[in-house]
């Protein structure tokens, strides 16, 4: 008997007995739509992802911030100036692993353009700044490499900020805006940025909008006095893929100026994704449902099969009684299986789709069912088939043709 003989008498066997088929497949319809719903989603997701994280700077970005400092401060730490602009300066001169650095500065002020005054993020920062993080002025200009020299007051505004002092985003450009009651002249007004997770999920770039941007040496004239702390650095490293190299060696440099590691480097959009993580952990829940179903799926079919090895016992002795080989009679019992689990595998694959839809749908997320998800699908399905019918066609294999015909 051919496997593909073989095929047709265990899809023959799988409709004579209906019954045990349909609960054979049941748990493989359910384990493999589970799993294809969380494969599609949490593809979907993790594209979201990716394109969040470019938005913030790309996956080459990292960001350095002032770490908390503990209660009791060592020699070394209360010798250290923490991170200051001279720290900035001295990367961007001799860090080879870096295309841009960014330093930040960013304090709470209170906004003032007429009659209106609210408080707000203000960061004074560089050119470098707009460069890694993709900032793009909707009306006007950034601030330049001559108003950081110059020290000039110059203020670029988010979208939200320029539109609830004037109005009008538009409106703002050449108009004067205070900073705790120093004057600024508005160059440029930023594009709005939005990016959401799901449609329910608010947007995750919206304190972009709600802020300004100043020239760090401004802000230092004109806030700080001769003091030139900063409260983190925005970096760019030489290649996409060489963010490691460069925190490594970002790392280095500023201990051995500061003597004692004050600092923390994150990849850029570290801790800023949290609808992501909520995405993550459904994904999560979804996929152990689908491994408890299969499992469970598993677990029916051998029992299934092993009752019908008893049930085929005689039928299994004539068999071999004809000069059938017990590899032929495991052959026709891993069929059955294989029919089981290609049937359930593509029943489960129909609901997965469906059910993929549906939770898209009503819950507004990316996502959709692959030639890949689809192909792992039917693949673990199949797998999952075969090592639950493994023992009962070794158990099938293995009669005794003489105590097979005495059965019954």
């Amino acid at each position: 008997m051919s496997f593909l003989e073989a095929l047709l008498v265990g899809l023959a066997e799988a409709r004579r007995h209906l019954g045990q088929t349909l609960l054979s497949l049941l748990g493989l319809i359910l384990g493999t739509a589970s799993i294809v719903t969380v494969l599609a989603l949490f593809g979907g997701q993790t594209k979201q992802t990716q394109q969040f994280v470019a938005e913030v700077g790309g996956a080459g970005t990292v960001i350095v911030r002032d770490r908390e400092q503990s209660q009791q401060l060592s020699a070394t730490e209360l010798a250290s100036d923490r991170m200051t602009y001279e720290d900035a300066e001295y990367l961007k001169d001799n860090a080879t692993t870096l295309s841009a650095v960014a330093p930040g500065w960013a304090p709470t002020m209170r906004y003032q353009a007429g009659d209106r005054d609210f408080p707000g993020q203000v960061i004074g920062t560089t050119p470098d700044y707009a460069i890694i993080n993709d900032i793009r002025p909707m009306v006007g200009r950034y601030i330049s490499d001559l108003d950081v020299r110059r020290r000039a007051r110059v203020l670029v505004l988010g979208w939200k900020f320029a539109d609830s002092l004037f109005g009008h985003p538009e409106a703002a450009l050449g108009k004067l805006v205070r900073l705790d009651g120093k004057a600024f002249t508005v160059v440029g007004v930023l594009e709005r940025e939005v990016f959401q997770f799901a449609v329910w999920s608010g947007n995750a770039l919206e304190y972009r909008n709600e802020r300004a941007y100043i020239p760090i040496t401004t802000a230092f004239a004109l806030y700080m006095g001769t003091e030139t702390r900063i409260a983190f650095l925005t970096l760019r490293a030489a290649t996409p893929t060489g963010a490691r190299a460069a925190t490594e060696q970002v790392g280095s440099m500023l201990f051995l100026r500061h003597g004692v590691e004050d600092f923390d480097i994150t990849p850029s959009g570290a801790g800023a994704n949290d609808d992501a993580q909520f995405f993550l952990l459904f994904n999560f829940i979804f996929l152990v449902v689908g491994v408890i179903s299969l499992i469970a799926g598993g677990v029916v079919i051998a029992n299934i099969l092993i009752a019908s090895v008893v049930e085929r016992v005689r039928e299994f002795g004539t068999r071999m009684a004809l000069g059938a080989t017990g590899m032929q009679i495991f052959a026709q019992v891993l069929a059955q299986v294989v029919v089981i689990a290609v049937l359930g595998g593509l029943a489960g694959l129909g609901l997965g789709a469906a059910l993929t839809g549906t939770v898209a749908i009503l819950m507004r997320m990316p996502a959709a069912v692959t030639v890949e998800i689809a192909t792992v699908a039917i693949a673990t399905s199949l797998s999952v088939g075969i090592v639950a019918g493994l023992y009962p066609a070794f158990r099938a294999a293995r009669l005794s043709p003489v105590e097979a015909l005495r059965y019954g």
